[in-house]
C-alpha cells in the first residue's frame, strides 16, 4: 500500500524542528540544504512523514494565519495512552483531550506552531463495538440495559432494549460530530450516514 507525505508551510523553520522533535517526540530526517538554515525539512515518527517548507516559498504571506481548516490524521502504533501522558509534560495545545470515538477509535487533537492540527488515532482497545453505532463498550453502562452481553450501546437503544430508528441513531451521531468534532451540521449529517452505512445493523438495509 502506498503512503501520504504532506507538504507544510512553516513560518519558522527551526522553531517548527524543534516543536516536533522535543514536544512530540519526531525524529528529524532531512534538512535541506542544511540544520542551521533549512529550506526543507521532513519530520518522522512510526512510519509518518511530515514534510515543511517556508511558508514565504508557497507564497504565503508572514501576515495570514496557518492551517485553518487543516487536520492530519495520525494513525499511531505504540501505545496511544502513554504517548498522550508523555505529551502532555511538554505542555502542546490539546484541542480535544484523549477519548474513545464511537467509530471505533481512541483519539486526541493537538495543534502545532503553525496552526496545523494533528489527530494521533489508534484502533480502541475495547473489548466490543455497537453493531449500529460502533462505540466501543468497555463499562457495564455502556451497553444497552448495562447488559454486556447486548450488541448495541446504551445511546442506541430504547429503555425496552430495543434497538432505535436508523433516523435517531443518525440524529444522536450528527449531534455528537457537532458537538465534539466541531463540524458544520451539513458535513456531520453527510459523515455521519456515510460512517453509520458500514455498521452491521444498517449496511444493506436503510443503507
Amino acid at each position: 500500500m502506498g503512503y501520504i507525505s504532506p507538504l507544510l508551510a512553516a513560518k519558522n523553520m527551526k522553531g517548527t524542528i524543534q516543536f516536533y522533535t522535543t514536544q512530540l517526540g519526531f525524529s528529524l530526517g532531512m534538512a535541506f540544504p542544511t540544520i542551521d538554515n533549512p529550506e526543507y525539512v521532513d519530520l518522522i515518527k512510526e512510519n509518518m512523514v511530515l514534510m515543511f517548507i517556508p511558508a514565504v516559498n508557497m507564497g504565503v504571506d508572514s501576515g495570514e494565519k496557518l492551517g485553518v481548516g487543516v487536520n492530519l490524521y495520525m494513525s499511531i502504533d505504540s501505545d496511544i495512552d502513554e504517548y498522550y501522558e508523555e505529551l502532555k509534560k511538554n505542555s502542546p495545545k490539546i484541542i480535544h483531550d484523549i477519548q474513545d470515538q464511537p467509530y471505533g477509535t481512541r483519539e486526541f487533537t493537538l495543534e502545532d506552531i503553525n496552526g496545523f492540527q494533528l489527530t494521533f488515532s489508534q484502533k480502541s482497545k475495547s473489548g466490543k463495538n455497537c453493531m449500529s453505532c460502533g462505540m466501543p463498550m468497555s463499562k457495564p453502562e455502556d451497553f444497552c440495559q448495562g447488559n454486556p452481553d447486548n450488541v448495541y450501546c446504551a445511546y442506541c437503544c430504547n429503555p425496552d432494549g430495543s434497538l432505535k430508528s436508523f433516523d435517531e441513531v443518525l440524529e444522536g451521531t450528527i449531534n455528537f460530530m457537532v458537538n465534539s468534532q466541531k463540524m458544520d451540521r451539513e458535513a456531520a449529517q453527510v459523515a455521519a450516514k456515510q460512517h453509520l452505512c458500514t455498521m452491521p445493523a444498517w449496511s444493506g438495509n436503510t443503507c
